[in-house]
């Protein structure tokens, strides 16, 4: 089943792009407009007279077009401050010098020079939009602000190393996880899971929830201290695999197409070569990487397993997984309700199990708060 389809409208970032090339309007549109509200213009002029309407998250600019029309007309926010302006892309050729921009703008803006890949693009763009959310951050209790900080800085590594070809540094990731039980312990878990999802990246929005979920789910079984550790750690680890897969297809609003799903499966399979190469790699991790998308009935992927194949490890991991993706928000859709998402757990009687479901449910509910259980 497509548990994230939904007709609900939700915010798209608005990113504008300038550029007066065809061939670079048609590529940068072709990629964008699946994810943003976009808008492209020729000269900084007439992008600068949009800015009067509302004001982008986002600018994409070629470094010719700030030496034709200069930047003074982008430099000014539909607020009207001087020197109030979003955020820029600065986008040069091969050779070209960013000096005087990285001057003047420094870390408030990127500088890429052509050619240019469109995950790296997309990454850069969510960067920069979740910028703000993780300085937000910094005003939450320690409990909540320690494992967010940890994990996205590990996150944003994870992303390299497999940009790199190196492998993932497990122990680093389940350092950077410690703080997640210690925030499910002292009754932050629910908080924690609200917070994370102010940033734009999503991959590692749902890996932090599903890692929250699982340290919580394995705390009410009873585990304790490293098993508690693989959890949060695993689930943090679960999807990386999606850094794979091509951002048209990962984040493709809606349903995905025959020849674009088993593209989308192939995650799994990246995810459990990933950790294979890495060092000091548990067992349990392994198998939440692996088995989360596997079913009791033998429909999941990647490898068909069912009944007793599935130990209690993976089918806690598949019941965390599609919960966590349910009460997701995602750019183009909001996050199902509580009851909703249980409710669409127990009408999958053969593929989940459903006694852990109901401890689960039990375990999320009685520890939500009132005021948050009440409008779930």
């Amino acid at each position: 089943m497509d548990v994230m389809s939904t007709d609900d409208a939700a915010y798209l970032p608005t990113i504008y792009v300038v550029t007066n090339t065809p061939k670079r309007r048609e590529e940068l549109g072709g990629v964008l407009s699946h994810f943003f509200d976009l808008s492209m213009f020729d000269t900084t002029s007439k992008a600068g007279e949009s800015l009067t309407e509302k004001t982008p998250d986002v600018v994409l600019v070629e470094i010719e077009l700030t030496r034709k029309g200069g930047l003074n007309p982008l430099l000014t926010s539909a607020g009207g401050a001087e020197g109030d302006h979003p955020p820029f892309i600065f986008i040069g050729q091969k050779g070209e010098s960013f000096d005087a921009l990285v001057t003047e703008f420094g870390e408030t803006s990127r500088y890429l020079r052509w050619p240019i890949t469109a995950r790296k693009l997309i990454d850069i763009i969510g960067e920069l939009i979740s910028k703000g959310a993780e300085e937000s951050w910094d005003e939450l209790p320690d409990i909540q602000k320690k494992p967010l900080k940890l994990t996205i800085k590990e996150y944003k590594n994870i992303a390299t190393a497999i940009e790199r070809g190196e492998p993932i540094d497990y122990n680093s990731a389940a350092k950077s996880c410690a703080p997640v039980a210690e925030a499910v312990l002292s009754g932050a878990h629910h908080d924690l899971l609200n917070s994370v999802q102010a940033h734009h990246n999503y991959t590692y929005v749902h890996s932090m929830r599903v890692a929250t979920l699982l340290t919580l789910f394995g705390y009410g079984l009873g585990m304790k201290g490293d098993n508690l550790l693989i959890l949060s750690t695993g689930g943090l680890l679960h999807d990386v695999g999606k850094l794979m897969t091509p951002p048209v297809i990962l984040d493709k609003p809606g349903k995905l197409t025959e020849e674009e799903w088993p593209i989308m499966r192939d995650h799994a399979v990246h995810c459990a070569a990933l950790l294979k190469a890495g060092d000091d790699v548990t067992r349990g991790a392994q198998i939440i990487a692996e088995q989360h998308h596997e079913k009791l009935d033998g429909t999941g992927y990647p490898k068909g397993l069912k009944g007793n194949e599935l130990n209690e490890l993976a089918r806690i991991s598949m019941i965390c997984d599609i919960f966590g993706a349910l009460t997701d928000r995602r750019s183009y859709k909001e996050a199902f309700s509580v009851e909703k998402a249980f409710g669409i757990l127990e009408s999958m009687a053969t593929g989940i199990d459903q006694n852990l479901l109901a401890i689960f449910k039990d375990i999320f509910i009685s520890t939500k708060p009132l005021e948050q259980a009440a409008g779930n």
